[in-house]
Parts: C-alpha cells; sequence; structure tokens
C-alpha cells in the first residue's frame, strides 16, 4: 500500500500542467504596444518561474506566493482586471503549505488583493460581468481549502500505512522472541540434561555397564519427554482461539484507525477447540487484508449459529475493495490457506458483494463434522 500511495499523482507532481493557463494573459499582453508588451513578457517570464518555484521549494512556499499575488496585482491594474483569474495559480501552492498560519495569511493576502482590485475597476466587475465573475471568485477562495483538505489526508493516509507496517514489523518481531524464550525455556534444560547423562553413559560403559544402561535408558525418556514438548510447542504456536483473536483484531483495527463492531450471537464455550482454532486463524487472516488492501474505515463481525452450522461473517465499507472485488476469492495466498484449513472442517468460505462498496467474507462450519477413517 506504501507503493500505492507513492504512485498517487498530486498537485507538485502535475505542476507543469498550470503553464497551459498562461495562453490567456499572453493573449492580452500581444494587443499591448510594443515596449508595454515585452515588459509584460517579462514579467510574465518571472511569473512561471516563481511558480516553478513554489511547487518545488517548500521552505519558501510562502514567500513565493505574496511574490505571485504581487505580480497578479499588477497585471490586473496595468494590462487588464480580468487577468486576476490567475490568482488561480496560487491555490494549489496555498493548499501545500505546511502550517495553518501561512495557509490562512495568504488566503488573507489573497482575499485583500481580490478586493482592491475589484474596487479600483468596479464598473468592469459590476452589471452583467459580475454574474461571470462571482461564481470563479467563491470557486477561487473555497477550492484551496478543499485542495489543504485533500493534501491533509494523502498525509495522514501515509502515516497510517507507516505506522500498519510498523505494527506489523512489531508483531513479528515480539513472535520471533516469544518462539526463542519458548524453545529456550522448554529444550534447554532438557538437550543440556541429555548431554550430562550420555557423557556419564560413555564413561560407565567399560568400568559399569549396568549403570550405563540405566543411562541410555534415561536419555530415551528424556528425549522423548523433549519430543512430546516440541509438539506441544508446535500446537501452541499454531493454535489461535476465536475469543483471543477478537481481543486481537480490535486493538490492531482500532491502531489501523478503524471502527471493529461485533455482534455475537455464540456461546464460544461450547465450541469446539478445532473449531475455535480454525475459526480464529480465518478471522487473523481476515483481518489482515482488510487492513493491507480495503481502505476502510468501519469493520463489522458477526457471528451467528443455528442447528446446522456456525456463521462468521466480515464486512467492511472500504472503496477500495469495489475495485478488487472479482478478484478477492481467487486471490492471494491467505486466502487460499483460509480455504483449505476450513476443508479440514468440511467449513466453506464465500464473498458477497454489497451496496455502497461494502464487501463480506462469510464462512459456514456444520455443528456435526463428519469423521472419516482409513480403510484397510
Amino acid at each position: 500500500m506504501s507503493k500505492l500511495l507513492k504512485s498517487r499523482k498530486s498537485p507538485v507532481d502535475l505542476w507543469y500542467l498550470w503553464f497551459f493557463y498562461l495562453i490567456f494573459p499572453i493573449m492580452t499582453l500581444t494587443s499591448k504596444p510594443l515596449p508595454q508588451m515585452w515588459a509584460g513578457f517579462a514579467l510574465l517570464a518571472v511569473f512561471a518561474l516563481c511558480v516553478t518555484l513554489g511547487f518545488r521549494d517548500a521552505k519558501r512556499r510562502f514567500i513565493y506566493i505574496v511574490l505571485i499575488c504581487a505580480m497578479i496585482l499588477f497585471f490586473s491594474t496595468t494590462y487588464s482586471p480580468y487577468l486576476i483569474y490567475m490568482f488561480f495559480y496560487t491555490i494549489p501552492l496555498m493548499g501545500l503549505l505546511p502550517t495553518t498560519r501561512q495557509f490562512f495569511l495568504t488566503l488573507a493576502v489573497l482575499i485583500t488583493t481580490v478586493i482592491f482590485i475589484i474596487l479600483l475597476d468596479f464598473d468592469q466587475f459590476y452589471g452583467d460581468g459580475l454574474w461571470y465573475f462571482l461564481p470563479s471568485l467563491v470557486i477561487m477562495l473555497i477550492l484551496p481549502f478543499g485542495i489543504r483538505s485533500r493534501m491533509k489526508e494523502n498525509e495522514l493516509r501515509e502515516k497510517l500505512t507507516l505506522a500498519n507496517d510498523e505494527i506489523a514489523r512489531l508483531a513479528k518481531l515480539d513472535e520471533r522472541q516469544r518462539i526463542s524464550r519458548d524453545l529456550h525455556d522448554t529444550l534447554g534444560h532438557t538437550l543440556s540434561l541429555i548431554t550430562l547423562k550420555s557423557e556419564l553413559a560413555e564413561k560407565l560403559i567399560l568400568k559399569n555397564p549396568e549403570r550405563a544402561v540405566q543411562e541410555v535408558k534415561d536419555i530415551q525418556a528424556t528425549s522423548r519427554a523433549a519430543l512430546k514438548q516440541v509438539r506441544e510447542l508446535i500446537s501452541g504456536m499454531n493454535m489461535v482461539s476465536i475469543t483471543e483473536e477478537l481481543k486481537k483484531s480490535e486493538e490492531i483495527l482500532r491502531a489501523a484507525g478503524m471502527v471493529f463492531d461485533v455482534d455475537n450471537q455464540v456461546d464460544l464455550s461450547e465450541m469446539p477447540p478445532m473449531v475455535q482454532n480454525i475459526l480464529g486463524m480465518c478471522l487473523k487472516e481476515a483481518i489482515t487484508n482488510v487492513i493491507k488492501h480495503s481502505g476502510a474505515t468501519i469493520c463489522t463481525l458477526k457471528l451467528q449459529e443455528d442447528r446446522a452450522y456456525w456463521n462468521m461473517s466480515l464486512s467492511d465499507n472500504g472503496p477500495v475493495c469495489e475495485r478488487n472485488k472479482q478478484q478477492l476469492p481467487s486471490s492471494g495466498r491467505g486466502l487460499l490457506g483460509m480455504r483449505e484449513r476450513l476443508e479440514l472442517i468440511e467449513g466453506t468460505m464465500t464473498f458477497h458483494i454489497g451496496t455502497e462498496a461494502e464487501t463480506s467474507l462469510v464462512i459456514q462450519i456444520p455443528r456435526i463434522i463428519k469423521q472419516y477413517e482409513a480403510k484397510g
């Protein structure tokens, strides 16, 4: 998702498109006498340079906006009052200002300059011309707020993505540390004991064969205990409780800035451990997909049961899903893993497309799971 955010075009990336609108002041200048026309062209070149630097130099952007307003004031009072429309060049630059104080200062400069130009040539704007100019003036004053709001939203979205990446990295690091700690605590002592007993048995083979045999038997018993510990450890790594996963999902979604709405109508204490485990792993994978791909603000989970099935549905209101809904059921190793886990207990997984860009994942698990016996 970080790459997706970086690939989105912003006003900074498309700044050169604004030069298309210089055709209007150029047409105005060509109608003036030669000395005045060439002086206007020279000033217009400085104007274009300030616009370019305004997009590229974030530190001095405020200064360039003030200079641009001053040049527009000169153009409007010297060449044509209708060049007041050149103030549209300042709008994207104002939206990119880093601080709110600078934004409102430049907005005050723009409003003051526009009012001064209108009052200076009031006859040009009053009457029929007012109906053409007034809508543009309203847009000119509102548009900076819209662009600034969009830029802030992009910044927050990028920060949220970085925060989610950091959460995922820390979660992996914590899991590695937990596995390392469990392996050390579980097997460290046992393997040390096996090493000591094997060294002792080696020394006793010639001196006391009967004692050596007993030590070898102890080694065998200890190794079996170690094998059992490893199996329990691996089982503990893979075991995910749906109750625990609900709490983890709420925490990670809250950290991602999403609301997690849970409607649980199931008595989880009566659900078999295997069903809880598989539902927990499916929920974990589904929540990961919501955070990474949906762009949602609300995630809703429903747990229901009837005589035949346990039902779990997860839906979100993310707009990103609208473009990828048809691909979701067949893409991703995580979703394939969910299907494989559900097949172990005859469960099914389906996607439903709703309204307002909502998509939902529905999982059904039969309450009576058939047991298959291998035939000799």
